[in-house]
């Protein structure tokens, strides 16, 4: 009897063992953490994944691909995949996820993420990882994943690979919650989570019975304290020289009436910038060739108090200009950088929305007697005329070519401003037209700048341009290597034959390595790149050929159109720099 005891227990601690073997493998095959982020990111409307191949992520594939809410694009190379979804989120402002297999794919996403996390764009970065026992452990396409972005993303979170309990499940989705709240409050930007899986990654179960846990944001809003606008108020008074400076904003914003009504104000003047999207005749916009024209005597036009908002300004004149400034108070506006001290005086960080802050204090502002305004507004007129007198007179060059751009594109259009130049170049010129400017301004590098153009005309199939460098095409070539490039998209490049902007600054000239090693002088024509990827392909190389392409260019076409126009390195270097010295003599008549 004793013997048959101890069988019948060793055969039943055998069968608990092996139902216990059996729970772990049915756990270790159960996806209803991943279920959930799915039904969770369908719950708050984000519906655009970006889809590199892989089978580490196989899971979310199945998971959201098998879903008809959720639009999946496919994009082989990752770097093109995370900028294409930035281009989308910029134009939609709203949160499009990304995603890739475990490994190197997901370092490809960082210059993207980094973009994304200095223009507050909403990124969902979902990272497949291997089982966490496995890395550093030889194992293939197995790397450090966890908070592999840290230092770009507003946070990180790595869900649990398996779900066994209650306590399981609910963590998995505050986790999400938190993920999903972060990417849009109190600012957009990236959030990264990452997502182990055990094999098998195929074949698991779609079905869950579970209603997932949601974490909800209430609205609030800002309001400044009778305090602080009385203080703001005499702060206010005591000048009688006021400039506010926006930096880079997304169309749609409230702030251009509230400006206007600011900039009719004798003490007051505003300069934005293209990629501010403030279009207005009270707003000096060309602030570069403004600058020029006040010349070295600075004093007259220095502000006692400064305002700043937006984000990345591309004038480094400017950022010098006021550094230089004896300014006495400074009011930086952004709800979450409000410290941030561009021009080393602040003394007033606010945080908040400009709309929200302007609409609140500008019924208790008013104007003082200064000709403050009345100088400037001077200025820009004789840097204007300046500008058209020299303009007309130059050779051909990117400068010239410019000129003849912006003067010629159609109404309605969007318009993608790659680095280096092009964005440079653009602050020059007026636009008669009110056009939507997009630009990768966050880290300013060149990248991306195709693949969030093709993503952005992607995301509301409208005409869209992109004038891009030669260098910026052919580093982002990839962009064009996938099935959604609109008809609608233009793009132009100024093809210089390498990086004309190390002929600008001062440096690479004097190292005698300025063509072989930071230029990049090459001799590379995008023709042939052009009939690999379908686009209809354009090309000038003088004034003449320009004009007359550039009709059939803009016609509606059944594929995206690319116009490639040559200009000749030396003589464009030489005509900007000709061209700064000559506004500045605009400084003696002003």
């Amino acid at each position: 009897m004793g013997r048959n005891r101890i069988e019948v227990r060793n055969h039943l601690i055998a069968f608990f063992e092996i139902i216990a073997d059996l729970c772990i493998m049915i756990a270790d095959n159960d996806k209803s953490g991943l279920l959930n982020l799915a039904r969770l990111m369908k719950k708050r409307g984000i519906k655009h994944l970006i889809i590199s191949p892989g089978s580490r992520n196989a899971p979310v594939v199945s998971v959201f691909c098998n879903d008809p809410f959720f639009e999946c694009l496919v994009i082989v190379d990752e770097r093109s995949a995370a900028f294409l979804a930035l281009g989308i989120a910029m134009k939609l402002q709203k949160p499009v996820a990304i995603v890739c297999t475990s490994g190197s794919a997901a370092l490809n996403y960082a210059p993207a993420v980094a973009e994304a996390y200095y223009q507050h764009v909403p990124l969902i970065i979902l990272t497949a990882d291997r089982p966490v026992e496995w890395i550093d452990q030889g194992d293939g396409q197995t790397i450090r994943q966890k908070e592999v972005f840290r230092n770009y993303v507003k946070a990180s979170y790595e869900l649990p690979e398996t779900i066994r309990s209650q306590d399981d499940r609910w963590f998995n989705d505050r986790l999400v919650s938190e993920a999903l709240n972060a990417a849009i409050f109190p600012t957009a930007g990236p959030v990264h989570i990452n997502l182990p899986f055990t094999e098998p990654l195929y074949g698991f179960s779609m079905e869950t019975e579970n209603e997932p846990k949601t974490i909800d944001i209430a609205e609030t809003g800002h309001t400044l304290s009778a305090k602080t606008i009385t203080s703001l108020k005499e702060d206010w008074e005591k000048t009688s020289r006021k400039l506010i400076l926006v930096g880079q904003q997304f169309p749609g914003h409230n702030t251009s009436d509230l400006l206007e009504k600011l900039a009719n104000f004798g003490d007051v003047v505003v300069l934005t910038e293209t990629t501010s999207n403030l279009n207005n005749p009270r707003f000096i916009s060309t602030i570069d060739r403004c600058l020029a024209a006040i010349g070295k005597d600075t004093e007259a036009y220095e502000p006692e108090l400064l305002v700043t908002f937006g984000g990345h300004i591309v004038s480094k004149k400017i950022k010098a200009f006021l550094r230089n400034a004896a300014i006495k108070t400074h009011w930086h506006i952004d709800p979450v950088d409000w410290q941030m001290d561009t021009y080393q005086h602040l003394t007033t960080g606010i945080p908040m929305k400009a709309d929200a802050f302007l609409e609140q204090l500008m019924p208790k502002l008013f104007s003082s007697k200064s000709n403050f305004n009345a100088i400037w507004q001077h200025a820009n007129t004789k840097a204007a005329e300046h500008h058209h007198s020299f303009i007309a007179q130059a050779k051909y060059s990117d400068l010239k070519v410019f000129d003849m751009l912006l003067n010629t594109i159609p109404q309605h259009y969007d318009i993608h401003l790659a680095n280096s130049t092009p964005v440079r170049y653009a602050q020059l010129f007026d636009f008669k037209e009110s056009y939507n400017f997009y630009s990768n301004r966050g880290t300013s590098g060149i990248d991306g700048c195709s693949s969030t153009a093709v993503g952005s005309c992607f995301a509301v199939q409208k005409p869209s341009l992109l004038i891009t460098g030669d260098l910026a095409f052919f580093y982002d070539s990839n962009a064009f290597w996938n099935p959604y490039v609109s008809p609608f998209l233009k793009v132009i490049i100024i093809n210089n034959q390498g990086g004309g902007i190390f002929r600008f600054i001062d440096g690479p000239a004097k190292t005698g390595l300025l063509e072989s090693h930071f230029e990049a002088r090459h001799q590379t024509r995008a023709k042939n790149l052009a009939a690999t990827y379908g686009l209809h392909y354009f090309e000038a190389d003088s004034l003449e050929s320009l004009t007359k392409i550039l009709p059939e260019f803009y016609k509606p076409q059944s594929k995206a159109a690319l116009l490639e126009i040559q200009t000749p390195p030396e003589a464009s270097s030489e005509q900007l720099v000709t061209y700064f010295k000559f506004m500045a003599r605009a400084a003696d008549q002003t």
